[in-house]
């Protein structure tokens, strides 16, 4: 049974720091970098430990970079994701609106409280965002991507096609739009094949098979945004 204790003993020196910092008053922000460090080297620590899924470690490093420069947009979008990826929604919709207030330019604040407020299936509000990116930067691709989700969510399948092929043409090897033009090419022909059943009153023989199937019950779920199962971008 050593084995096991050891293991144990393994884990806990990996939860201890994180937890010492969590009942910290005062995050140990000088003992992760020099007093004159910029505050974008929090950022990359946060980064790294975000990558590791340590998600509360994320947020105390950037909260040290926003104690070194309180007007430092970037470090609130960021802090922003390593909340929402803890479901803490009011705490990263908070972090992005003073990012936005901070620089009301910065695409990735946009992007990722469109991506909270679809998650939300605040539809309007989402679109809203990703429209400001298609007009301050009509060439970042991933806001035309999620714009389509939330159109197909809404069950505005040309709108999301719309924005699917304008995001293939930006960045073709860019694979989520291609998955997702594929998704509501389907979930058009399992609306046509319904229409026609019912207008002939006899069951259609589609030629896709257990894909289509397979969408037809989607649809009969009636959940409009099951669509947006698909992933979103963040940045």
């Amino acid at each position: 049974m050593m084995w096991r204790a050891l293991l144990i003993l393994a884990l806990l020196c990996l939860l201890l720091p994180s937890a010492a910092w969590a009942q910290s008053d005062e995050p140990m922000c000088e003992n992760l970098a020099p007093a004159n460090a910029d505050p974008t080297f929090y950022l990359g620590l946060g980064a790294a430990a975000s990558e590791e899924g340590d998600f509360t470690r994320a947020i105390i490093v950037y909260t040290c970079a926003i104690e070194r420069n309180p007007s430092y947009a970037p470090a609130y979008v960021d802090r922003g994701r390593a909340h929402a990826a803890q479901f803490n929604f009011p705490e990263a919709l908070a972090d992005y609106n003073q990012a936005l207030d901070l620089d009301g330019n910065l695409i990735a604040a946009y992007n990722n409280r469109g991506v909270l407020y679809s998650n939300q299936a605040n539809y309007g509000l989402a679109i809203a965002d990703f429209t400001v990116i298609t007009l301050t930067a009509p060439d970042f691709a991933p806001a035309f991507y999620n714009r389509a989700l939330v159109h197909a969510a809404e069950g505005n399948y040309d709108l999301a096609i719309d924005d699917l092929l304008i995001a293939i043409d930006l960045d073709p090897e860019f694979a989520a739009p291609h998955s997702a033009l594929g998704a509501v090419y389907l979930a058009l022909a399992a609306e046509s094949y319904q229409d026609y059943e019912i207008i002939t009153n006899r069951p259609a023989q589609p030629d896709a098979g257990d894909t289509l199937e397979a969408m037809e019950l989607r649809l009969e779920t009636d959940d409009p945004s099951a669509l947006l199962a698909l992933q979103m971008t963040v940045r």
